[in-house]
């Protein structure tokens, strides 16, 4: 089984990823899959990755998945759980056999984002406040029936509702 659990910044998918990984499943947040994704320029062109959400935004950059190396990654194993999201995640679902959306409280989410863990603070907000990225996905998922999954369950009580 293939499954993909995708959310906005703050929903908990690298904290879930790893809470089971670390449980023994094949979970496994998309950051930590070196070729798996990069940023890309409105032309296509590889860039670096952005230092802040301005960057992104202002010169167009999008997160990219390559689909090719997806699917090589995803036949390394009969049971496999991705979390994680990219500008073109809707273009790789037909490599999964299940795809949920994880949901989460705006309240809980701007907790989320405040925190001093996140890796990446100045890609989560700017001078105007909080960047959702994925706002979007939400929208997305309701018009494609993905079901939605509570983002303040525990990550086992995640992973009884994905498995």
């Amino acid at each position: 089984m293939k499954v993909l659990v995708f959310g906005p910044s703050g929903a908990g998918k690298t904290y879930v990823s790893h809470t089971l990984q670390n449980q023994g499943v094949n979970a496994f947040d998309d950051g930590d899959i070196e070729g798996l994704s990069a940023w890309y320029d409105r032309n296509g062109k590889k860039v670096p990755p952005p230092q802040t959400a301005d960057e992104a935004l202002a010169n167009h950059y999008s997160f990219l998945w390559s689909k090719k190396f997806l699917t090589g990654f995803l036949n390394r194993f009969s049971d496999v759980y991705l979390f994680g999201g990219s500008g073109n995640l809707f273009s790789v679902l037909d490599l999964f056999d299940k795809v949920f959306f994880l949901k989460i409280d705006p309240e809980l989410q701007r907790r989320r984002l405040m925190s001093p863990s996140r890796p990446t603070p100045l890609m989560d907000r700017n001078d105007d406040g909080f960047i959702i990225w994925g706002d979007w996905l939400e929208e997305e998922a309701r018009k494609r029936g993905i079901p939605m999954v509570d983002a303040s369950l525990t990550p086992q009580q995640i992973f009884e509702m994905i498995r």
